[in-house]
């Protein structure tokens, strides 16, 4: 190499050095940069980063008055804990969810819609079914106070007619999947409420206690269809629960205690006898476009988590175990097949004695399907109607899956 060549490729490389140590990012992004990484951060770590803040800038500033600081500290406080706790504040009937445009304006999607998989992503489904009369007794039955309304369902064959209206505008709802839980689910909720594993009774997946009260905690069951579920008994009386709105706001503030409290949407529904009062939180999923539809058990009642009361004292919690659900959008029939579906499940009985039963009322509702390892909610049309035979009064209801006959396999 000639001595120009090297002095010409000096010359290059002192350029290129000059180049890249005047070079600077865009106005304005370092900013953007660090909203960035501080976004990607955990909550709790950009709380505690602003805390130290909020106290360093109060160092900064001694001629704040104290009284004034100390305001501030408990506020920014409450805030912290809210918002660490996960719990959200709202009216009766609400739940911490993200908000999603829609017909009426007020549908929202809670966790629920958490992990969405493509469409069908399920496979072909088994299809929901009703179960009627009364739930089998379990062994706790006998703690818990007797609220149900005598059986109303007809046990003879009905005629069925439709005079009813069903709005049906949606082409597809969410179907919802969980996994069974095993053995260590059970222990980590149990440890998550401070209770202490004691025995696995038969039909349960553990058996636990603390020094206030016993959780059982069981696997879903097959018939009638149940979901896991956790049963709180005290072990000792409770401290009545001073809440401002009601026997409604007394259960959700026992489950909040517990950590409990349904991150799904809800409404709440009070039964009194006595000094007794049940409260169940009745469970909804969000429709796009249609809006809630209430989860209805194997009888065709909506069901949620249940506390039971003694002048404002819990005696009896249970419900759904918290459980993470994936999701996946199907294609749903119209009404006009569902109103076919529901006449054609009870054919014209034969003899003059068969009553004939208007069927009145329909709506979306979401139905659970127990399936071994992995297991639904899934939307389907509930027709009811009632009447009366020889004074007594009856309900007729009828399930149609609603989920398109080619995405199930039963």
């Amino acid at each position: 190499m000639s001595d120009t060549e090297d002095l010409e490729l000096q010359a290059i490389q002192r350029q290129l050095d000059d180049a890249f140590e005047t070079t600077r990012p865009r106005a304005g992004f370092d900013d953007e940069l660090w909203t960035r990484i501080q976004a990607r951060r955990p909550a709790s770590t950009r709380l505690r980063d602003a805390w130290l803040g909020l106290i360093g800038s109060i160092r900064e500033a001694p001629a704040v008055p104290m009284g004034a600081v100390a305001v501030l500290l408990v506020v920014a406080l409450g805030v912290g804990v809210v918002t660490l706790s996960g719990i959200h504040i709202g009216g009766a009937g609400g739940s911490g969810t993200t908000a999603l445009s829609g017909a009426n304006g007020s549908q929202q999607y809670g966790p629920e819609a958490g992990r969405a998989g493509p469409p069908g992503a399920f496979g072909r489904l088994p299809s929901p079914v009703l179960n009627p009369g009364p739930p089998p007794k379990s062994a706790d039955s006998a703690a818990q106070p007797t609220f149900a309304a005598p059986d109303s369902t007809y046990p003879g064959p009905v005629t069925l007619t439709w005079t009813g209206k069903l709005d049906l505008t949606v082409t597809s709802a969410p179907v919802f999947r969980y996994s069974e839980p095993s053995t260590n689910s059970a222990d980590q909720f149990g440890a998550s409420l401070g209770a202490i594993l004691v025995n696995r009774p038969a039909g349960y997946l553990g058996s636990y206690e603390t020094t206030d009260f016993n959780v059982r905690v069981r696997g879903s069951v097959q018939a009638p269809a149940r979901e896991p579920s956790f049963i709180i008994l005290p072990i000792r009386a409770q401290t009545p629960i001073d809440a401002a709105g009601g026997s409604a706001d007394v259960a959700v503030v026992f489950l909040a205690q517990h950590s409990l409290a349904p991150t799904w949407q809800y409404t709440s529904e009070a039964t009194t006898s006595g000094d007794e009062t049940k409260v169940v939180l009745l469970r909804q999923f969000a429709v796009n476009g249609y809006g809630y539809a209430y989860l209805v058990n194997a009888g065709g009642e909506r069901y949620g988590l249940e506390v039971d009361l003694k002048n404002n004292t819990p005696t009896l919690a249970t419900g759904q175990l918290p459980l993470s659900l994936d999701t996946a959008s199907y294609p749903i029939i119209t009404a006009d097949e569902a109103i076919r579906s529901a006449l054609a499940s009870s054919p014209p009985a034969a003899g003059p004695a068969a009553p004939t039963v208007a069927l009145t009322a329909a709506e979306l509702v979401y139905s659970l399907v127990v399936a071994g390892d992995h297991s639904f909610y899934e939307p389907a049309i509930l027709f009811s109607g009632n009447f009366t035979v020889d004074g007594k009064n009856y309900v007729k209801r009828v399930l149609v899956p609603a989920v398109d006959p080619s995405q199930r396999s039963s």
